[in-house]
């Protein structure tokens, strides 16, 4: 009789389950970057910003009236710029590349 061959210490139908590699603490704090890092100082400053306009702002637009937190009106009015400003690079690049 033949002796079983080895089996591959993994099966390429992925019936076997591999095992969970464990990482160390200094395995994570070296995967830290400075993305990471800038992430959480804006979330930090975010949150301060939020916490200290909480007063209530009128705004009147086309005949509309609302009563927004300053917070939140800032926090539109900073995203509505993004996106205009995206807007209007693209629709330049657009133009520049077409030759108008």
């Amino acid at each position: 009789m033949s002796e079983p061959q080895p089996r591959p210490p993994y099966d390429h139908q992925g019936t076997e389950r591999a095992e969970p590699k464990s990482r160390s603490f200094t395995d994570v704090l070296r995967q830290i970057n400075a993305r990471m890092v800038l992430g959480v100082l804006a979330a930090v400053a975010l949150i301060v910003f939020i916490a200290q306009n909480t007063k209530e702002a009128r705004v009147n637009f086309l005949g509309w009236d609302w009563d927004l937190p300053l917070f939140l009106l800032l926090l539109i009015t900073i995203v509505l710029s993004v996106v205009c400003t995206e807007i209007f690079g693209w629709y330049m690049g657009r133009r520049r590349r077409s030759g108008r």
